[in-house]
């Protein structure tokens, strides 16, 4: 999991331009192939990928065809055959949110606070490119669980995009 994260950060770092984005960079960034979805023809994907004993996780790509936006492409952790965290939240962290934010943040991209999303939460970052003209965003989906007697949030799917402020 560490190393999946300190590729996911990287890859965060590397977002320079519109430039730097495609299916296969993004592949390459995290270590895997991703294929054309059957279903969705502008989505590639990559599913019930192993990370260690019983996580798992799945990357997908938009292909965006709009000079304004950046295509929108992401990372889920979950558990093969357990409800969706934020479900039924359990004791499982992937990810703390604090730390993972805080690593954002050290890569020169600001946090833009937390809102609701389905039974959890978004935490946003951004970071402009391009000379301030443009940007790349870059967002925490979390939940919350009870660790030790405290609530604690972490991540289930860090997301990235961008395009024009």
């Amino acid at each position: 999991m560490s190393e999946l994260q300190r590729r996911l950060l990287a890859y965060a770092d590397s977002l320079k331009s519109r430039a730097d984005i495609s299916p296969e960079k993004f592949g390459a960034a995290i270590g895997v192939s991703l294929v054309p979805d059957e279903k969705v023809s502008i989505r590639s994907v990559a599913k019930d990928l192993v990370i260690t004993e019983g996580f798992n996780y799945a990357a997908s790509y938009f292909s965006v065809e709009s000079p304004r936006d950046y295509p929108r492409h992401s990372v889920v952790f979950y558990q093969l055959g357990k409800p969706s965290v934020t479900e039924a939240p359990g004791d499982v962290c992937y990810w703390d949110a604090d730390s993972a934010g805080q690593a954002l943040e050290r890569l020169g991209y600001r946090g833009l606070g937390e809102s609701p999303f389905k039974r959890g939460g978004i935490r946003h970052f951004w970071r402009p490119i391009g000379a301030g003209k443009k940007g790349m965003s870059t967002s925490l989906l979390t939940y919350r669980i009870n660790d030790s007697a405290r609530l604690r949030t972490c991540v289930y799917e860090i997301r990235f995009s961008g395009g024009d402020m």
